[in-house]
């Protein structure tokens, strides 16, 4: 099953129901997802930050940190702490995220293959993870409206390199990584210039 199904299934209701209530905790969701879910939880909390939701982008970004230094230190599975993990979320507001980069996901799926297999490594996960952290803290810039959107398109990119082992994409990831920050830097400066020229 490919990420977006999987996705799909786990936040949209079937008929009257879904696999989740309709304020899930992150920790429901991280269980829902298996044995993936470090792919696929970069894909689905980097998504928000291309389609910004009141709420969700620094959460996000929290999640997104957790995550990426498990990665360094070398855990093969996901753990949360417990203020994080019990928070809860709209299942509407992230399932509304899914279904509109669905599309887009699906077509980028059926481009996707195992390749490059080093890059996917566990080895090279710890250094993805080094990556991720740095990108976690962009996405909590103080840049308002769509800061996030450039560093959260790299992490779904690593998020679904990982998950489908896509040595391929984690390169693309990369690259957008590199811009990512390199642009959040640039706009993080120029409002902390235009507030210090307010200001005096």
């Amino acid at each position: 099953m490919q990420i977006h199904e999987i996705l799909a299934d786990l936040l949209e209701p079937r008929g009257s129901e879904s696999r989740l209530a309709d304020q899930p905790s992150v920790d429901d969701i991280i269980s829902a997802l298996g044995s993936r879910s470090f792919g696929i939880v970069l894909v689905l909390f980097g998504l928000p930050n291309l389609l910004p939701v009141p709420g969700l982008p620094i959460l996000c970004g929290f999640i997104i940190g957790i995550i990426a230094f498990q990665m360094v230190i070398g855990k093969d599975h996901l753990l949360l702490p417990r203020w994080v993990g019990q928070r809860r979320l709209k299942r509407v507001d992230l399932a509304r995220v899914v279904q509109k980069a669905t599309p887009t996901l699906r077509k980028v799926e059926s481009l996707m293959r195992p390749r490059l297999l080093g890059l996917t490594t566990p080895g090279m996960s710890r250094v993805i993870g080094g990556v991720l952290l740095v990108l976690a803290v962009a996405l909590m810039a103080p840049i308002p409206f769509f800061g996030g959107i450039a560093p959260g398109f790299a992490v779904i990119l690593f998020g679904l390199g990982l998950a489908e082992r896509d040595g391929v994409v984690v390169l693309l990831g990369a690259l957008a990584g590199i811009f990512a920050v390199l642009l959040t830097i640039v706009i993080t400066l120029a409002i902390l210039k235009s507030l210090a020229f307010l200001i005096v």
